[in-house]
């Protein structure tokens, strides 16, 4: 557990470091690959027996021994079915497979980082501090399918609806549930016009007034058996959160039609919240919304990028850009900076049972 607390300080020293250089376009490539082979030492080389990864031991048991064929039945876990099978035949083990998995994650979370964020520091401190790095630990069939939407995303923001496609696909071969992420694509390319409000507004509706159906249909994605609930008036402290967010991030960057990634990656935080309120039913819903919100770690990025910073990459458009004093921004980065932090602490403690096992396998 002391390991994971300061775990996000060495990332934070690499990736400011950066931030205070000449910023390079070979700089950014090495900040991010030091980061990565990091993260992929940290979590590739801890052991598999702690938590529920117990379970996926005992998967690649079976796909191993004499006789086994996949099995379709378990919807979700063909991906990992074939991954552990191949992996075993290569004669590797449940501990290559962690490897594999942590560098298939740390990897397609760098590639992000380097084509569109502008600046690493923020998205790795949100990447940690959000726990999405520290649930890695625990769900390897969702963290695998997240590595694929990741791709997925990428996609959407190169306008490649065939590909994009084709990693939602595979992504729901490893967690059906991922394949939620198809109606990323057609929201994140819709302009900001009266047609997208009263489109997202309907979906707002739609959810608080068909909640139960859908909560219903949802979690059957999760669970065989059947589930009943109590209607619930709350949203949940997360999307409070969620909604705080938007809030800042439209002061200090306006929505704009011509900001494309900004616009695009805006639309996915307000479907995460969209589907986060209903966490108060079941946590489950919340693996669903990271889906979405797991791009925080570039939307938060763009939404600290100085005025002066877009304008360099938007000249036409100086004039609709919004410019805060040096001052103001260092103070806001400073504030989320400690928000950060704190937050980090708070879901390290929430997790003490999990981490309390973590070791690394030759431990």
């Amino acid at each position: 557990m002391t390991a994971n607390k300061i775990l996000i300080f060495p990332i934070m020293a690499i990736t400011l470091f950066y931030a205070l250089g000449k910023k390079t376009d070979k700089d950014k490539k090495l900040c991010i690959q030091i980061v990565t082979v990091i993260l992929i030492c940290f979590s590739g080389f801890r052991s598999w027996q702690m938590g529920d990864v117990y379970h996926y031991g005992y998967l690649f048991q079976q796909c191993n021994a004499p006789g086994w064929q996949l099995d379709f039945e378990t919807r979700d876990n063909i991906g990992l079915q074939m991954l552990f099978f191949v992996v075993g035949k290569l004669g590797g083990d449940m501990q290559t497979c962690i490897l594999i998995i942590a560098a298939f994650v740390a990897i397609t979370l760098g590639v992000l980082v380097y084509k569109y964020s502008p600046s690493p520091y923020w998205s790795y401190l949100i990447y940690l501090a959000m726990g999405f790095y520290i649930s890695s630990f625990n769900i390897l069939k969702q963290i695998v399918a997240m590595g694929f939407i990741v791709l997925a995303m990428i996609q959407i923001m190169e306008h490649k609806f065939l590909r994009f496609l084709i990693f939602v696909i595979i992504a729901g071969l490893f967690h059906q549930p991922a394949l939620i992420f198809v109606i990323a694509y057609p929201f994140a390319n819709k302009k900001m016009d009266s047609t997208y409000f009263l489109i997202i507004g309907g979906i707002t509706a739609a959810a608080f007034v068909f909640r139960a159906q859908i909560v219903e249909q949802l979690v059957d994605l999760y669970y065989s058996e059947e589930q009943s609930f109590q209607i619930m008036e709350s949203v949940g402290g997360k999307v409070v959160f969620m909604v705080l967010i938007m809030l800042l991030a439209l002061f200090m960057r306006p929505l704009k039609n011509y900001d494309i990634h900004y616009r695009q990656l805006f639309t996915l935080m307000i479907l995460a919240a969209i589907i986060q309120t209903f966490a108060v039913y079941d946590n489950v819903f919340s693996r669903l919304a990271d889906y979405f919100f797991q791009f925080s770690v570039l939307f938060i990025p763009f939404m600290l990028q100085s005025g002066e910073e877009q304008a360099v990459e938007y000249p036409d458009h100086k004039r609709e850009i919004r410019y805060f004093t040096r001052r103001s921004y260092l103070l806001i980065q400073l504030c989320i900076t400690v928000f950060a932090i704190g937050y980090y602490f708070y879901y390290i403690n929430g997790n003490a049972a999990l981490l309390q096992e973590f070791h690394f396998y030759w431990n």
